[in-house]
C-alpha cells in the first residue's frame, strides 16, 4: 500500500482523528492530511515524530508499504537500515539458490558423463539350433541328407531322428559348431541373432543426471524470479 494510506489506516485503528494525531506528533493537521493524501512525504525528524506518535513499527511499515513508496524515504535512517538488512536476505538467498543450481547442474553433467562413459549391458545375442544327435561316425551333414528325402544307414527319415535343441550364447561361435553329446555329438546352427538390452546399474545415472539438471534450472528460475 502506499504510505500515506498505511498512516491513514494506523490512525484509524489507534482510534484517533487528524487533530488528534497532528496534535500528538505536534505537527500541522493540514500537513498530516497532506501525508496521508500522498501529496507529501515526512522528513526524518517528522517521521521520528509519527513513529513515536503511532507507535509504528518501522519493519512492519517497510513490510507493509510498496517498494516505489520506500524509495521516497530512503532518506530517512530508519527505513534505510530496514531497507539495507532486507536486501542482504534477499541477495544471501538468491546467492543460495544460485549456488544450489549450480551444484546440481555439476552434479548431472557427472552423472552424464559417468553413465555416456560405462557400457550399459548392451550385446548380442546368437541364436544356435541343433535338429537332433549325429552318431559317431556319421556326416555333419546327415540332416540335410535327411531333409531332403535320403534315409540314414538304418533307414530312418529325418522325422523319426529329429530332436530339436536350442542355446542362446553371448559368442558368436560362427554359423555352427559341434558340441559333444551322449552318444554322438550335435551341430548347431546359427538361425538368428539380436542386440539385447540388459539395463546395468549405471543406466539410473541417466535419470539422475535429469532430474539434477531440471533442479538446477529451477533453482536458476526460483532465484531470478525472487529478483
Amino acid at each position: 500500500m502506499k504510505f500515506g494510506d498505511y498512516l491513514r489506516q494506523t490512525r484509524e485503528k489507534a482510534g484517533l482523528t487528524q487533530p488528534e494525531a497532528a496534535a500528538r506528533a505536534d505537527i500541522e493537521q493540514s500537513y498530516l492530511s497532506k501525508l496521508e493524501t500522498g501529496k507529501s512525504y515526512p522528513s526524518e525528524d517528522i517521521f521520528t515524530r509519527l513513529i513515536a506518535a503511532y507507535s509504528i513499527d518501522v519493519e512492519d511499515l517497510c513490510r507493509s508499504v510498496f517498494a516505489a513508496e520506500l524509495d521516497k524515504l530512503r532518506e530517512i535512517k530508519d527505513v534505510r537500515r530496514v531497507i539495507l538488512t532486507r536486501q542482504n536476505k534477499e541477495s544471501r538467498f538468491v546467492r543460495a539458490w544460485l549456488i544450489a543450481g549450480l551444484i546440481m547442474i555439476m552434479l548431472g553433467g557427472g552423472m552424464f558423463g559417468l553413465a555416456y562413459s560405462i557400457p550399459d549391458g548392451r550385446h548380442m545375442e546368437y541364436s544356435y539350433r541343433s535338429e537332433g544327435v549325429i552318431q559317431q561316425g556319421e556326416s555333419p551333414m546327415i540332416f540335410e541328407f535327411l531333409s531332403v528325402g535320403g534315409p540314414d544307414s538304418e533307414n530312418r527319415s529325418l522325422s523319426d531322428r529329429v530332436d530339436y535343441a536350442f542355446k542362446t550364447l553371448s559368442e558368436n561361435k560362427g554359423n555352427s559348431f559341434i558340441e559333444p553329446v551322449e552318444g554322438g555329438y550335435r551341430k548347431y546352427t546359427l538361425f538368428d541373432s539380436v542386440k539385447a538390452n540388459h539395463p546395468s546399474a549405471i543406466s539410473w545415472h541417466y535419470a539422475f543426471g535429469i532430474m539434477f539438471l531440471c533442479g538446477g534450472l529451477a533453482c536458476f528460475y526460483i532465484s531470478r524470479r525472487w529478483r
